[in-house]
């Protein structure tokens, strides 16, 4: 484990076994790669309820930072879909219907909307 990865774990042991609130959102957000598959699926359905709350409208960072973790660039997409493989066939869906969210909202739909496309074709592929 890299150091950085060691030093968020600690941080965010004090939430272990709860919901992650907002402070621990921003605490994660610039570091998801530091996450296990098993850290995402702890930290997905709060971070996902969080992106659609006026809070995240207001800095939007989480949320482009989630998008952009959800589409990988060519030589991340295996370490992504190994993330992404203990998620099971709902929890993927839900995240289709994030990104179909955000290609629908005013501004992720305008301002990432070839990115948007991208994730939803590589979740198709993890889902098939």
């Amino acid at each position: 484990m890299c150091p950085q990865c060691g030093y968020l774990r600690e941080d965010l042991d004090q939430y272990k076994g709860k919901e992650l609130p907002p402070e621990g959102i921003r605490e994660i957000h610039q570091e998801l790669s530091c996450l296990s598959a098993q850290g995402w699926r702890w930290a997905l359905p709060s971070y996902l309820r969080f992106c659609l709350t006026d809070e995240a409208g207001y800095n939007q960072m989480e949320t482009e930072f989630l998008l952009y973790n959800l589409v990988p660039e060519l030589k991340y997409q295996l370490e992504t879909t190994q993330i992404l493989s203990v998620l099971n066939q709902d929890q993927l869906l839900c995240l289709v219907h994030f990104l179909e969210w955000c290609q629908s909202h005013e501004h992720w739909g305008h301002y990432c909307l070839k990115e948007i496309s991208f994730g939803l074709n590589f979740l198709s592929t993890i889902r098939a």
